[in-house]
């Protein structure tokens, strides 16, 4: 890998970093305050519209942020097939947002139990709709992530310090809502703009390349919908079934492990696009050996120092989340090797079949232990966070064994 390569490469992850940070450590910081604020059960009510959220982004992405990365990656030098497949994306997303909207609407006008409120619920869609706007994907194909970067930091700064400065209460948890939307609308407006500037403004594919572009993702999208089964659909199950008091408890220990995977992300979002050119499995290795030490160290950190952490960042309320927290760092040793072998290897390596079945396989681990939770009658803070650990666990397991020949060649 020459020099110009590195450069590129390491830019880009640069500015994937610093939205990860934004998006996901951005939240750590501000979630001092907001269990203050807020109380247990509105801290609680919040993080479950953080899980909603992110649920939704996912339906709404469609799995682009994989298959539109490859698929732009390769047409680079071509601005009219660019155009093309940015038109199919957006329209899906569009359409897919559409649907979401019905579905959230329809939950709060059908259930008597809705945490925070239906007028919160409801104000999540701002959210949605700015995530599903951002063109995130096709600049992280482009590798000029520099060009939407200081947007998206900028409206997730914005929008800690609004919160910080205008929400006093837990009445205010719907304004937190509006600013958050807000931030991310604005982002995803600047994102489109640059996008415009550059000359790769959408375009209309047709009916039929649309249908193929959608197509080409629909397996990606399954993946993405089953990794988030144990993600935040245990937050959302905790939400639906538990108490918001639970939910807090576990959305508190969360907190560090998503800060951790948010790390990692920008790494193997960066690599993806490089190898699937180059397949360049020696640069991989020391990558995957480097990024795994790293993470034992940060996990033995975490047990010994978990209880002061919790204590001096979310306050003196959030003890009981400290077992959740230690079995969440067991997790982290099994989610960060498998993400790592998953798409920026295993699917570079033309293998993302094998990556999209373990993505499967884990989830339907995770549906079968919250069904067991639920039946028994145990669901609580520390069972749905063991139900991740076997889920990411079995996730590993399968990629491993898949990745084994290439490594070893």
């Amino acid at each position: 890998m020459d020099a110009s390569t590195l450069k590129r490469l390491s830019g880009n992850a640069g500015a994937l970093l610093a939205i990860q940070l934004a998006n996901a450590l951005l939240p750590l910081v501000l979630a001092p305050y907001l269990t203050r604020v807020l109380g247990r059960d509105g801290y609680g009510a919040f993080a479950f519209g953080a899980a909603l959220i992110q649920f939704a982004a996912i339906i709404t992405d469609y799995g682009f942020g994989i298959s539109a990365v490859y698929q732009i990656s390769r047409a680079r030098g071509h601005r009219e097939r660019i155009r093309r497949i940015a038109g199919a994306v957006l329209l899906v997303k569009l359409a897919l947002f559409a649907l979401v909207s019905v579905a959230v609407i329809g939950y709060v006008m059908t259930t008597d139990h809705v945490p925070g409120g239906s007028v919160y619920i409801i104000l999540l869609l701002i959210s949605i709709l700015g995530l599903t706007l951002q063109p995130v994907w096709l600049f992280q194909a482009l590798e000029k992530m520099a060009s939407v970067t200081i947007y998206i930091v900028a409206s997730r700064l914005a929008f800690v310090l609004l919160v910080l400065l205008f929400c006093r209460s837990a009445d205010d948890l719907p304004l937190v809502a509006v600013l958050n939307g807000t931030g991310y609308l604005f982002a995803a407006l600047a994102g489109l703009y640059v996008m415009r500037g550059r000359g790769l403004a959408p375009r209309w594919p047709g009916l039929k390349r649309t249908r193929v572009i959608a197509g080409a993702s629909t397996e990606y999208f399954w993946s993405r919908i089953a990794v988030v089964s144990y993600g935040a659909g245990a937050t959302i199950f905790l939400g639906v079934f538990g108490t918001a008091s639970q939910v807090a408890i576990f959305s508190v220990a969360e907190q560090f492990y998503r800060g951790a995977i948010a790390i990692y992300s920008p790494v193997t979002q960066a690599i993806y696009p490089y190898m699937a050119r180059s397949r360049d499995i020696a640069l991989f290795r020391k990558i995957f050996v480097g990024a795994f030490f790293v993470a034992v160290l940060g996990v033995a950190f975490g047990i010994i120092c978990g209880p002061m952490l919790i204590s001096m960042i979310f306050g003196e309320g959030y003890q009981e989340s400290y077992p959740v927290l230690v079995v969440f760092l067991l997790a982290l040793l099994a989610a960060i090797p498998s993400i790592l072998l998953g798409y920026p290897f295993l699917g570079a390596l033309g293998q993302a079949k094998v990556a999209n079945r373990s993505v499967f396989l884990a989830g339907f681990v995770q549906v079968l232990a919250l069904g067991a939770i639920y039946f028994l009658g145990v669901g609580s803070a520390l069972t749905v966070v063991i139900a991740v650990l076997l889920a990411e666990s079995s996730a590993l397991i399968w990629r491993a064994r898949a990745a084994y020949p290439y490594l070893k060649a």
